[in-house]
Parts: structure tokens; sequence; C-alpha cells
């Protein structure tokens, strides 16, 4: 349908109810190939606004406090997380962390393994045992470990119900 045409060209042709669907912005004068900047901020607020409508976070207004530059800051700036940034990690799994990420264990074959868990990235590391290592699901955790200590055995599990939050006694996915 799109072939060589202009994007003015092809998407007159699309009901605009199409279009918002998937958040292309409503003014047919941001289509043309001189106004794309115009078009990705107009559907970049489009968006933001969508996902903190979602995240109970207020409306996008399209204006950033923070540089929108491919550069790198220079040495003696400093970069440090805006303080008033909502926080992606709920209160109580904040309080549940320490320096290293929360604690957590799984009993598998009648042996404990330690861990540890970055809710803000959703990654386990395992610092000593059967599995060490760092890894990127929790269930790439609880695998490692399986199979570290059963190799027999088809390791695939689900780790949001293999590992268990040592504070609370609970499983990990309480705080996923």
């Amino acid at each position: 349908m799109i072939s060589s045409r202009l994007p003015a060209e092809y998407m007159a042709g699309i009901a605009p109810e199409r279009l918002a669907e998937q958040w292309i912005p409503d003014e047919p004068e941001l289509r043309s190939l001189d106004r794309f900047p115009d078009f990705l901020a107009a559907r970049r607020r489009l968006l933001a606004n969508v996902l903190n409508e979602l995240l109970g976070l207020p409306t996008y207004d399209g204006q950033s406090a923070h540089r929108e530059t491919d550069e790198l800051p220079a040495d003696e700036e400093v970069i440090a997380e805006d303080p008033a940034a909502p926080k992606l990690v709920g209160a109580a799994v904040q309080e549940l962390r320490t320096e290293r990420g929360v604690e957590i264990h799984a009993l598998y074959e009648s042996r404990r393994t330690d861990a540890y868990y970055d809710p803000s990235c959703r990654t386990v590391t395992i610092p000593s045992g059967p599995g060490r290592g760092e890894y990127e699901t929790p269930s790439g955790a609880a695998v490692a470990v399986v199979h570290a200590l059963n190799p027999h055995v088809n390791p695939n599990r689900n780790g949001w119900s293999f590992w268990t939050v040592t504070a609370t006694g609970q499983l990990l996915q309480s705080i996923r």
C-alpha cells in the first residue's frame, strides 16, 4: 500500500481512528518530510501521555529537564538521578532492598542458594555456590541453580515461583 509514496499521500487514505490507534498525530501538516522532527515530537507526546496515564504520572508537556543531545557530558558535570523523578519500584520493595539488592533464596535438592534480586532491572545475582553468576531474569538464575545441582533433569523453572524473598518468606512473584 505504501510503496514509494510519501507519508502525506498514503496516510490520507487511512482512517483517522486507525492512525490514532498507532498514536500517529492527527495534524496532516506534520506528515511532510520537512516536518518530520515536529511529527516525532508530537508522537512522542502522545506516547508519553498514554504511558504516563497507565503509570499514574502527570501529563507530559513536551518539555524535558534533560539535555536532548547525543554528546556525553563534560567530565566536571555531575550526573545524578533526579530526586523528584517517580520511582519505578514500589515503596514496599524499596524497604526490602539492601546495598546489593533484595535478598532472596531458593531451596532445591535440600540445598539453600542465596542471591540478590535487583527490582529496577529484574536481574538476579548469585554471589557464590551453585549457579554463581549474574542473570538477566529470575528464571535464568533458577535454571542455573537446578542445572548445577541436578544436571540430569530438565532445568526449566519459573524463577518468580522458584525464589523466595528472604525478609518476608513470600515467593519472589509477590514483589513483581
